[in-house]
């Protein structure tokens, strides 16, 4: 394949690699450099970390540490470098033989020269103070987060995936905390006013995978089928806990067995714990041995829709499979990070399938991954499934919705093209041939490629290696109707995939399939005027540009019952994913008429998992789309659509959507009188039953749109609220929502500080008030200085943070004037980090097509 793309990746792969025969004459710069990543490979192996940690129980005072590290050195031809992602003041001494050394602290490692090490095992004794960047320290609890490279911020280690340890940990603690880590408790100790936690010795693993968390948790332990599991969490709403307790412990344990079975592999870490932490930055972690989720994810409200059940379900197969995916073989460096998220997301749509016998999962499997998908790949911001990477300090940048949503689309691909049964083959030879080691994907490629008669690789050279998604169009005449991929800046790429098309005449309908090569095909040679619908079956992956009277036709009669192909709901989810894309690229219907369609369309929708996709839909073109006299104009009719469907469905996950559509839209005095009196319980709405968290947001509500007493409120809600971790998140919150402009302003200021930014969840709870659509014009002064904060944020914050801090500072933005700032602020940094740039430009999209369709 000879595109632009795949040269320069290519040359800068060897070049790169050049790079690492110099790097041990040098200085260590910042981060993990590939170079060192590689020349460290080569020369050291067989390494174990024994630590001890003291933790105090004022979240202020200093966490002392010792620790003792043993390795393998092979040569001595240069100075032996460690990450210590801190400050030289954090060390306190290094010996060898009970003997102190000399070292150098240079960028945040520790360099000690070849005279003070010997060819063969040495070990090292280094006291320490932990750094505080990644313990995500709280008043009652705290718990790591070293992924991609944050382990260096707390200890000093080898912090890089393919340096894989054993760990044996001691912790310390205040008297009444738990603690948990990745090996089995060893022994519980008191000492005076301290329980000291000894774990044993962990099976190899990479760093950004060794955890613990410790603090004032309950636990649950129990036997599932022959299976011990505990679980540690902070939940204080005791009727919750045991509504979901049950639930959450059988996905897990099935799960496990499920992998067990695909990869012929048992569990492989020995113990299995799980901890829920709220507001965790992640919907869960692979920690092996000590899972860490969001509480929120896993404990459920009373009621809640099919897809949050189907959520919880999926990021428990998601985490469990990456105990196999990512644990026991681990990518070689991060630039292969989506390998293991890829086939987590691909093994727990597998997993998750027999639980919900009457969910269509490739309806599931469609509207889990293709918007989301596009609203990357149709941005000037995307990037290939595997990237580059030069330095592990920038690995967080890489994930985002290509690794999440686009692989696992690529991946099932895949499977389809070689079949199921040498793709299970594959993967149970890859995993036991780099059991406890490292992998690429090349690796896995080359092997499938040896077996398969397809050409593999160079299927994987367009779809993994290069940017972007495929475009299709219609083209032909009244006496045969073509499809064909339309070119792009890289001209001879051919994205390799089977499509199949509906087609409809006055007194016929009917399917094709084709497999798209570089040539038009046909789709059909009608005998009256034919309507086309590409892609019916979803599955293939592109922009599928629809006509205006098949469009139409199908906004018109949806589930009419007239026609079949409305019968299944994957032809009627792939098609309203076109549409949206279609509106997105401004070749659908303008946005008044499109929300009101889509208001004609829901009450025609029975399906929950279609239902709640229109309905993000419809939010979205409400405040990114529509004009404030659009809104005005359109307010009555859409509360009182969403009001009667909220009152009158059976369903009680679906009410529950209606509700917090209606929520979150309500502006007029009726409808905020609904709210209101939801909130105080003066109205009550049957088998809706609103949860504390819910309650929590109805205040926000209320106080935003100017629905009484903010104050009032507030305390009221404070009081109500029982749950420390909830109140305490509110506190944070609260400044965001002030109708005083000062107050928000001070809020605002006070994100510089990184320590104000410790809470991710609730900062991004909070900017999102801030910015909020209703507060839009006084907020686009925060822009730039959003812009400016950016790289800071993305060094001190976890890996999903730039990301999300971006979306949540644009999300309520859509006026030229925001769409300037983010433009200027491009053009007035022309070296800015490449990285970074694309996560803007992913985050401003929406808001730029919004001022397009605007005009």
């Amino acid at each position: 394949m000879q595109t632009r793309y795949l040269i320069l990746f290519f040359i800068s792969v060897i070049l790169t690699n050049l790079s690492c025969k110099n790097a041990k004459n040098e200085v260590p710069e910042k981060g993990v450099s590939f170079a060192l990543n590689e020349y460290r490979k080569k020369t050291i192996d067989n390494i174990h970390y024994t630590i001890e940690l003291e933790i105090p129980s004022q979240k202020t005072q200093a966490i002392e540490g010792k620790e003792i590290v043993t390795f393998n050195l092979k040569s001595l031809d240069s100075a032996l470098v460690m990450d210590f992602n801190t400050d030289s003041a954090h060390l306190h001494s290094i010996k060898s033989a009970g003997k102190e050394i000399a070292y150098n602290f240079v960028n945040e490692h520790i360099v000690i020269k070849t005279d003070q090490l010997v060819k063969g095992e040495n070990e090292l004794e280094i006291t320490f103070i932990a750094g505080d960047l990644s313990l995500n320290r709280n008043e009652e609890y705290l718990y790591t987060l070293f992924v991609p490279d944050r382990a260096s911020t707390c200890f000093p280690l080898f912090d890089q995936p393919n340096l894989k340890a054993s760990y044996s940990l001691t912790l310390k603690t205040p008297k009444d905390w738990e603690a948990v880590s990745n090996g089995i408790l060893k022994e519980k100790m008191s000492a005076g006013d301290q329980t000291v936690y000894q774990f044993e010795k962990t099976k190899p693993i990479s760093s950004y995978l060794f955890a613990f968390a410790a603090g004032k948790f309950f636990k649950t332990e129990k036997m599932v089928r022959n299976r011990p599991m505990t679980m540690y969490y902070r939940e204080t709403d005791s009727v919750k806990v045991k509504r979901n307790r049950d639930e959450v412990f059988d996905l897990h344990e099935k799960s496990l067995t499920w992998l067990e079975d695909y990869t012929d592999i048992k569990y492989p870490f020995g113990k299995f714990d799980f901890v829920l932490i709220p507001s965790f930055q992640y919907g869960g972690m692979e920690h092996p041995g000590s899972i860490f989720y969001n509480e929120s994810s896993l404990f459920l409200d009373e009621n809640a829709p099919v897809n949050r059940k189907l959520a919880r379900a999926s990021v428990i197969a998601h985490e469990s499979a990456h105990m196999w995916f990512g644990d026991l073989v681990t990518m070689d460096w991060f630039n292969d990070v989506w390998l293991k998220e890829v086939f987590a997301n691909f093994m727990a749509a597998k997993i998750v399938h027999p639980s919900f016998p009457e969910i269509n999962f490739d309806l599931r499997f469609l509207l889990a991954h293709y918007p989301g998908a596009y609203e990357v790949d149709r941005s000037s911001g995307t990037n290939p499934i595997l990237q580059k990477l030069g330095n592990l300090k920038n690995a967080g940048t890489l994930y985002g919705g290509i690794i999440y949503q686009k692989a696992p689309i690529v991946m099932r691909q895949l499977e389809k093209k070689i079949g199921e049964n040498l793709m299970r083959e594959s993967l149970r030879e890859y995993l036991k041939a780099f059991s406890f080691s490292n992998a690429k994907w090349d690796d896995l490629i080359g092997s499938i490629d040896k077996k398969s008669p397809e050409d593999i690789t160079t299927w994987s050279n367009v779809w993994v290696k290069t940017p972007g998604m495929p475009e299709y169009e219609l083209v032909g005449d009244k006496d045969e109707i073509l499809i064909q991929q339309k070119k792009d800046s890289l001209s001879d790429r051919i994205w390799q995939q089977p499509l199949s098309i509906n087609w409809k005449e006055l007194f016929a309908e009917g399917n094709v399939r084709l497999n798209i090569t570089n040539a038009p095909q046909s789709v059909r040679k009608p005998d009256l005027p034919a309507m086309i619908f590409p892609n019916a079956d979803g599955a293939g992956y592109g922009y599928f540009k629809m006509d205006s009277v098949s469009e139409d036709y199908f906004l018109k009669n949806y589930n009419a019952g007239k026609d079949t192909m409305f019968v299944n709901p994957v032809f009627r989810g792939a098609i309203l994913v076109s549409i949206w894309e279609g509106f997105l690229r401004g070749d659908g219907e303008l946005p008044e008429r499109y929300v009101n369609a889509l208001l004609n369309v829901i009450p025609k929708e029975q399906n929950a998992l279609i239902l709640d996709y229109l309905l993000g839909n419809v939010q979205t073109i409400w405040w990114t789309f529509l004009t404030d006299q659009q809104r005005n104009q359109n307010q009555g009719r859409i509360e009182k659509e969403l009001w009667k469907l909220l009152e009158t469905t059976p369903d009680k996950g679906m009410k529950n959507s209606y509700f917090r559509v209606f929520r979150n839209i309500t502006m007029t005095e009726d409808g905020l009188k609904k709210l209101e009196s939801l909130w105080n319980d003066k109205l009550k709405v049957k088998d809706l039953i609103l949860s504390e968290e819910d309650k929590i947001t109805l205040a926000y509500e209320l106080v935003l749109k100017g629905k009484g007493d903010g104050k009032m409120i507030f305390d009221k809600q404070l009081d109500n609220t029982k749950n420390p971790d909830r109140k305490s998140r509110m506190q944070f919150v609260i400044p965001a929502l002030s109708l005083q402009q000062n107050i928000r302003d001070a809020f605002f200021e006070s994100l510089k500080k990184p320590e104000n930014r410790e809470h991710e969840a609730w900062v991004l709870e909070a900017l999102g008030y801030l910015n909020h659509p209703l507060r839009a014009k006084s907020a686009n002064k925060y822009l730039k200085e959003s812009l400016d904060l950016l790289q800071e944020v993305q060094l001190t914050g976890d890996i999903f943070f730039p990301q999300r801090w971006l979306g949540a500072t644009f999300s309520g933005h859509s006026d030229q004037e925001s769409a300037d700032i983010a433009n200027a602020f491009l053009k007035g940094n022309p070296d800015y980090p490449y990285y970074l740039k694309n996560k803007i430009l992913q985050s401003t999209d929406l808001m730029n097509r919004a001022v397009k369709l605007k005009k």
